[in-house]
């Protein structure tokens, strides 16, 4: 049977490091999401602080966890999965609700995002697009 639409293979898994200057530990973790149901492979985003290149890619688990034990440098908030991650715990949802993301243009109205704000256990707290 044939698809107007064929599958293309995933990007092969790599490692974690700069492409543009081959450092392994000078890396700000970003995000991290699971590729399918396994649980094997998952997307990471970082940034270079050496060179500031962001990248993102497909890497092993395994390799993103020994990365993580490795990196000197956290964002201030990590996408992991569904979760958001602050001071290494899942941020928590606070009992109230704002919509304040808005774009204004002229001769169009405003248009605002219903928004969440997130809250850390060390009082942290970030406002994300629902």
């Amino acid at each position: 049977m044939s698809s107007s639409h064929p599958r293309r293979p995933l990007p092969q898994p790599r490692q974690l490091r700069c492409e543009e200057c081959g450092t392994e530990h000078q890396l700000t973790i970003h995000a991290i999401s699971a590729l399918g149901a396994g649980g094997d492979l998952v997307s990471v985003s970082y940034t270079c602080r050496d060179c500031d290149r962001f990248q993102e890619h497909t890497a092993y688990a395994s390799d993103v966890v020994a990365a993580l034990h490795q990196v000197r440098f956290m964002a201030q908030v990590i996408i992991f999965g569904d979760d958001y991650v602050h001071c290494g715990y899942p941020m928590e949802e606070a009992e109230f609700e704002i919509e304040r993301l808005c774009y204004r243009s002229s001769g169009v109205s405003a248009v605002c995002l219903p928004t969440r704000v997130l809250r850390c256990r060390c009082g942290f707290q970030l406002e994300v697009p629902e």
